[in-house]
């Protein structure tokens, strides 16, 4: 019976890294899902290398109802591939308490019956604090999850350690917790069971933008522009043009990341939670950085 293995973690905690790694150290036959909650898919052209199969839905949640009918859509047709395992990297946005409503009635479908083998949270050590008590979809995934990685643990101090995994048992009492580096599972024997969630505040509208330069970015511009973004933004990446090809990007904690792809574009998509004006903030940017540009 195929293992299906949901990853939840907000923007940046480090989700993309632990489907990688849990899948290739597993072996066997596997198959990917991806769900990125900008308009273009950026996730899944980096998990190509590590399964057999890989299946994206982009530009919303999968649990939300207007992407739900794709999920439903995407694993029945991964159930037709007798994949040993299948892992769900969800969208750092998306509430996952309708998991298990929705895997029951994909399995009442299913050319082969799935097992729900466990949900895995992934927190980001160093950012959790600044959006955990904001943001309902961050305290769902914690509540949610079956296991819980602390990541980045070589980033932040011990005292910022302790304040998050204190923060963590707020909405999440009996998961195992694990203080991983680089987003490696120490050992998948955990107990899978049923989740409530607890009580929780006020939510902050989730707000999305994307840039598009249809002349290119320097790189001296693109390194000033983001490090501007990142003041207000939660997750910047995208895929850029970089001399003759073209590489996945990512800004993250100030530090900029480029992984080779065959596919092509030039583009920058935000995410950010707040109450202002996402793309009225953005377009102030960019029009002062003189970088030729379309925001959308």
């Amino acid at each position: 019976m195929t293992k299906v293995w949901f990853a939840l973690g907000y923007l940046g905690s480090g989700k993309t890294t632990f489907v990688g790694k849990f899948l290739s150290a597993r072996g066997g036959r596997n198959a990917v899902l991806v769900n990125d909650f900008g308009a273009e898919d950026v996730d899944g052209v980096l998990l190509e290398g590590c399964a057999e199969k890989v299946e994206s839905i982009y530009n919303g949640s999968v649990f939300c109802s207007c992407r739900s009918e794709n999920f439903v859509e995407a694993m029945l047709r991964l159930s037709e591939g007798n994949f040993d395992n299948i892992a769900v990297e969800t969208s750092g946005l998306s509430n996952p308490f309708l998991m298990r409503k929705l895997f029951g009635y994909i399995n009442g479908r299913a050319a082969n019956p799935f097992k729900f083998a466990g949900a895995i949270c992934i927190v980001d050590a160093v950012n959790v604090e600044k959006v955990l008590y904001s943001l309902n979809a961050v305290k769902m995934q914690i509540a949610a999850a079956d296991a819980i990685l602390i990541n980045k643990t070589d980033l932040a101090g011990a005292e910022t350690l302790s304040r998050v995994e204190r923060a963590v048992r707020e909405f999440n009492a009996d998961a195992p917790v694990y203080f991983t580096v680089s987003a490696v599972l120490p050992s998948d024997d955990f107990p899978v069971r049923e989740r409530a969630l607890p009580p929780f505040i006020e939510d902050i509208t989730v707000q999305k933008a994307e840039i598009r330069f249809p002349n290119g970015i320097s790189a001296q511009q693109r390194q000033t522009l983001c490090a501007q973004l990142a003041a207000f933004c939660h997750r910047i990446k995208g895929i850029l043009r970089c001399g003759n090809g073209y590489a996945v990007y990512e800004f993250t904690d100030g530090k900029e990341s480029f992984t080779a792809t065959d596919k092509e574009g030039n583009f920058l998509v935000l995410l950010a939670a707040g109450k202002f004006s996402l793309a009225k903030k953005a377009q102030e940017l960019l029009q002062r950085s003189g970088v030729e540009f379309t925001l959308c």
